[in-house]
C-alpha cells in the first residue's frame, strides 16, 4: 500500500522472508517508505529511481538517511498531507486555527512557518 514500486512482487516477498530477524517494527518501516517516497531520489524523473521492493529490503534501505526527519510523519503521511499532521504542527509552533479567520488561512501559515512550499496542482 504504502509503497510506490509494485513490481516483482514474489521476490519482494522471499526478500520479506529473508528480512525477518533485521527488520525494525512495520510502523517504522512504513515511516521510513513515507520518507524515502519523498526524498530527491524518488520523486525525480516520475520515479525512475525507485528501488525494487526486494532490493530495499534486501539493501536494508529503511536505514537510509534522509533530509526529512522522522517526526514529520503523521500517520502514514507527511505532515502537511492532512489536516491532522498541519494541526499538529501548528500547535508545535503555538497556532491554533482559532487564531485565523479561516483554515487556509491557518494551514498557509503553518506551511510558512514549517518551511513548507505547497505545491500547485496541475490539471
Amino acid at each position: 500500500m504504502h509503497y510506490p514500486r509494485k513490481v516483482a512482487k514474489g521476490d519482494a516477498r522471499k526478500a520479506w522472508i529473508q528480512t525477518a530477524a533485521i527488520r525494525p517494527s512495520t510502523e517504522n518501516m512504513i515511516k521510513a517508505i513515507v520518507l524515502a517516497r519523498n526524498s530527491e531520489q524518488w520523486t525525480k524523473d516520475a520515479g525512475i529511481f525507485i528501488p525494487y521492493p526486494a532490493t530495499w529490503l534486501r539493501q536494508e534501505r529503511w536505514d537510509d538517511v534522509h533530509e526529512i526527519d522522522l517526526a514529520n510523519v503523521v500517520n502514514g503521511k507527511m505532515w502537511w498531507e492532512t489536516a491532522t499532521g498541519v494541526e499538529t504542527k501548528g500547535r508545535e509552533l503555538n497556532m491554533t486555527p482559532d487564531q485565523f479567520p479561516s483554515w487556509p488561512d491557518f494551514k498557509a501559515a503553518v506551511f510558512r512557518a514549517g518551511g513548507v512550499t505547497p505545491l500547485k496542482k496541475t490539471a
